[in-house]
């Protein structure tokens, strides 16, 4: 067994519930969460600086607003101290009409939810009121207080950091070279300095889901709602899953987009996304490349394209599978997807015909002359570009390693992984669950080995809540098929387990973070659902957009004629795509 370095008391007061007994024991003791569910919160116009960048200009004036709200450290001890979460409202355009607040979360874990209440706000602010799915999405907009928070851990609320003076062990992340006995010490090595670092930090046990959604529901009472209305995306859906599950009475309308499979644990989820990126590549992309040879240059049928990657060297392999793991979830990348691949042959090739790959020099003259895409121009100085920059991190990782001491960028994201859920602490065992994904996907099992701090944690600070409490509610799950984030077979068997549960399922798409879709079958379904009208059947299939350079499908162009008469549900259809584009970057998995 791996030696444990984290270790936490047991808190299942916070899972089971006696928490809210805690001022009802013998009808005299004082409620010790009174003081926070009855405090005032200060609303005040919002910091321009708060999220990094200027404020939007075209924000209705007066009608958005920021606030520190306060809440304990420990859910199950209030004694031990306060954090503070940041929140941003945008009030409801019709406060007559207004139904409650409508959380967002963005995923994760250690996503930054304050602002998304921009965001999808921006979009569907330019919707056309003349076009009956435009004016569903504005009466979203006087119906709902759009309100983002920064999860505890995270952004503008108490942040968690983790960090440490001690050097980080170099990690051969390639296939060939991963399982060498000295790589996995070093694996285990930053590892255990991770959770060593955070284990010196006493907020650390209290970054966890159950006290994330603990925290929701106390903005949602000071609120003034009796229910929680919530779109999550990603970690997101986990963290709606375990609200509904501690406070089922309490759901509202709740959307949960690319959903988790709430039934296992955070590490099968980390587990299962290699292979999705796998198969996203064999049965989208590649396919996409082979019906394109002339534009992408990978080959002309599906074998051809697969066989590209396998024959790059496997330093160039490994810096190219850490690339495409930071891509494929949404469907505008599919270009860049496939592009970074052509680059990656470009560059392996130069590399293979030179004495010295160390020189920088001698390398950016040698893919200035390499015939990337000859004929095409623009395209072949793109891909010269991607493969200067593949290989500056070639060159980073193999040639010029650097001694870097040990930060956790992500240490809310670990946090909340290490501590929700409980994680293999055999080393056997963890070497033969990674040898496996490594050969279902040998371009992407690469992520997991810098995910190891887990092992040395002391197990999970809480219990993670027993899905049966929302078996029979009705809640709405939003899924593409290929999704390479949220393995979609978890999402599947999740799904599965709720019967009450409905479901908006696009075939043949790869979105991670579906909604908003801009079309007229998924979007039109996801806002009634948030407007009280829940779809009558279990699952409604849609039909995924066509990728760049190819033409829908004929019963897309009919139905597409059939309404010219009617306006289009963005005055400006290009500034929507553009703002609902940059929407789905926000959600990229941490």
């Amino acid at each position: 067994m791996l030696s444990t370095i984290v270790s936490h008391p047991a808190r299942w007061l916070v899972a089971t519930g006696l928490i809210a007994a805690l001022g009802g024991c013998g009808g005299s003791s004082p409620d010790p969460l009174n003081e926070y569910r009855t405090q005032t919160v200060h609303w005040a116009e919002c910091d321009s600086t708060i999220l990094g960048r200027p404020m939007n200009s075209e924000l209705p004036a007066g009608r958005l607003q920021c606030a520190q709200v306060r809440a304990p450290m420990d859910w199950s001890e209030p004694q031990r101290g306060d954090i503070s979460l940041a929140v941003m409202r945008l009030a409801a355009g019709r406060p007559e009409a207004r139904r409650g607040a409508l959380f967002f979360n963005p995923g994760g874990p250690g996503g930054d939810g304050l602002p998304m209440t921009l965001r999808l706000w921006t979009a569907f602010a330019d919707s056309h009121p003349a076009s009956p799915q435009g004016a569903q999405q504005l009466r979203l907009l006087d119906e709902y207080d759009m309100v983002g928070f920064s999860p505890r851990g995270v952004g503008a609320s108490t942040r968690l950091s983790c960090a440490t003076n001690e050097l980080e062990r170099f990690v051969d992340f390639s296939a060939a070279e991963w399982d060498r006995p000295e790589n996995i010490d070093n694996i285990h090595y930053n590892g255990r300095k991770q959770a060593e670092a955070c284990a010196r930090n006493p907020l650390t046990p209290y970054i966890n889901t159950d006290a994330t959604a603990r925290d929701m529901d106390l903005l949602r009472g000071l609120l003034g709602d009796e229910k929680l209305n919530y779109l999550g995306y990603s970690y997101g859906t986990w963290l709606g899953a375990w609200y509904a599950n501690l406070f089922p009475e309490k759901v509202g309308r709740m959307v949960l987009d690319s959903a988790m499979d709430f039934s296992t644990t955070m590490e099968q989820m980390m587990h299962a996304q290699p292979p999705a990126r796998q198969r996203l590549f064999d049965e989208v992309l590649a396919p996409y490349a082979a019906r394109h040879p002339g534009l992408f240059g990978l080959g002309a049928t599906e074998p051809e394209v697969r066989a590209v990657m396998p024959r790059l060297s496997p330093r160039v392999q490994a810096v190219l599978g850490e690339r495409l793991s930071g891509l494929g979830y949404n469907r505008s990348s599919a270009v860049e997807y496939l592009a970074h691949i052509g680059a990656a042959r470009g560059l392996d090739e130069v590399l293979r015909g030179m004495q010295d790959a160390a020189d920088a020099e001698a390398v950016r003259h040698a893919l200035a002359q390499y015939p990337f895409a000859p004929g095409n121009e623009p395209y072949d100085e793109y891909l010269r570009e991607t493969a200067w920059k593949l290989y500056g991190s070639y060159e980073r990782t193999w040639l010029k390693p650097e001694a870097l001491s040990i930060r956790l960028n992500d240490a809310a994201g670990i946090a909340v992984r290490c501590n929700d859920t409980p994680a293999a602490t055999d080393l056997a065992e963890w070497i033969a669950k990674v040898r496996q994904i490594a050969g279902q996907a040998p371009m992407h099992f690469g992520t997991l080995l810098s995910l190891d701090a887990c092992a040395f944690w002391g197990g999970p600070s809480v219990r993670k809540p027993d899905p049966a409490a929302m078996h029979q509610l009705p809640v709405l799950f939003v899924q593409s098929q290929y999704d390479g984030a949220t393995n979609t077979d978890d999402a599947n068997r999740f799904f599965a387990q709720l019967p009450g549960a409905r479901r908006v399922y696009v075939a043949g798409d790869f979105q991670h973070g579906v909604y908003p879709y801009s079309d007229a079958c998924v979007d039109p379904k996801v806002t009634a659902h948030l407007l009280g009208e829940t779809p009558a059947q279990r699952e409604t299939t849609c039909q995924g957009k066509p990728l760049e350079g190819e033409e829908p499908a004929a019963g897309a162009v009919s139905a597409a004629k059939a309404a010219d008469s009617t306006p289009p549900v963005y005055k400006n259809p290009e500034k929507a795509r553009a703002l609902i584009d940059q929407f789905k970057r926000g959600l990229v998995p941490h």
